[in-house]
């Protein structure tokens, strides 16, 4: 196996799977272990330099550096899926510890979190602030976090009733410029295909679709709203197969939750006859790897992951320097831009009325 690809598998960059394979500083001890421990258990022990026994090699300074812990509350393995948004964020998160002398420490919690998350942060050693990766703020996720003396930075999920600071995806922007570009192609009856997983991220985005219909003057049909299957199916294309066969009249376009979403109405509408986007345009969000290897291409909103990342470091670091000002319980909400990506999903009706 490549490194890159045992990097894809483990969750981490190629930078940081090249370092702990060769036994280099710039890795946090329990990162390192916990890497090692895995490569074992799968089988890859010979790709260690020196085989198995491989010691915790020591910067030439010798002097200890503060850690970043990353605390992931989401149990799916992303690691080779071409929809995955997380890992080019803990990709970008890494890379900023690095560049500011921080051990960036991943530690897996599950879902139901750790009754020793303080004990695993003691042991971790001089850990400044937490990246808390979670599908939704929970109450036991929102305990564990409470419970820390640390500043913390949640990863794209934000709650208006829970005071949290978190760096998101500007999901308004990102929703209203899809349904601006689709009213300019002439398009007036907009579906919405959504998911069964009610992550905050993607609840804002439906959020945001009813509120763009009513700005742009569109009609909001709640029989244009599909829902793509049950969480535990990625990629099962019946339930929004069978959906869409019962609406009356098929909207011209429809708007996916994410590329997952939108990928899956592609594959239904082509499995009905319809094709895409001379009889229904069909638009994703994230821009993930996967848009352009379907067609027809898919049209997507971009969003800036590795970005993400790193603006969840510089915002601990600003948080850590505001209370050291002596303001008392700092709290930020970073939006992080989107870009509408053009590409050949979308069907022009304007042209057609002409």
């Amino acid at each position: 196996m490549k490194a890159k690809d045992l990097a894809k598998k483990l969750g981490v960059s190629p930078a940081t799977i090249s370092l702990v394979l060769n036994n280099k500083p710039g890795v946090s001890q329990s990162l390192r272990h916990s890497l090692i421990e895995q490569i074992k258990n799968l089988g890859y022990g010979d790709m260690l330099a020196g085989g198995s026994h491989v010691s915790t090699p020591t910067a030439n300074h010798g002097q200890a550096r503060a850690s970043i812990a990353y605390l992931i509350y989401t149990s799916c393995d992303e690691s080779n899926d071409r929809f995955a948004f997380y890992p080019a964020v803990l990709e970008g998160a890494e890379m900023e510890a690095r560049d500011s002398n921080y051990n960036l420490v991943v530690l897996h919690m599950g879902f139901s979190g750790n009754a020793n998350l303080r004990q695993l942060l003691d042991n971790s050693g001089d850990v400044m602030g937490a990246i808390v990766q979670a599908n939704n703020l929970d109450d036991a996720i929102l305990q564990d976090v409470r419970s820390l003396d640390i500043p913390c930075v949640f990863v794209d999920s934000y709650r208006p009733d829970i005071r949290t600071s978190s760096v998101c995806v500007n999901n308004e922007q990102g929703i209203f410029s899809v349904v601006k570009y689709l009213k300019e192609k002439g398009h007036r009856d907009i579906g919405y295909v959504y998911s069964g997983w009610d992550h905050d991220s993607q609840l804002e985005r439906r959020r945001c679709f009813h509120q763009a219909l009513r700005e742009f003057g569109l009609e909001d049909r709640r029989e244009y709203y599909f829902k793509a299957g049950p969480t535990e199916d990625y990629f099962g294309l019946e339930p929004l197969e069978e959906a869409l066969k019962k609406v009356e009249h098929m909207p011209t376009a429809l708007v996916g939750e994410n590329d997952r979403q939108a990928w899956r109405a592609v594959k239904a509408l082509q499995r009905l006859g319809l094709k895409v986007p001379d009889d229904v345009s069909v638009v994703g969000f994230d821009n993930r790897s996967i848009c352009t290897m379907i067609e027809p291409n898919l049209t997507s909103v971009k969003n800036y992951r590795h970005l993400m990342g790193r603006e969840c470091v510089m915002l601990l670091e600003n948080l850590r320097r505001m209370k050291k000002l002596g303001i008392g319980d700092p709290c930020v909400k970073f939006e992080l831009p989107t870009e509408l990506v053009e590409r050949d999903s979308v069907r022009d009706l304007t042209k057609t009325a002409e």
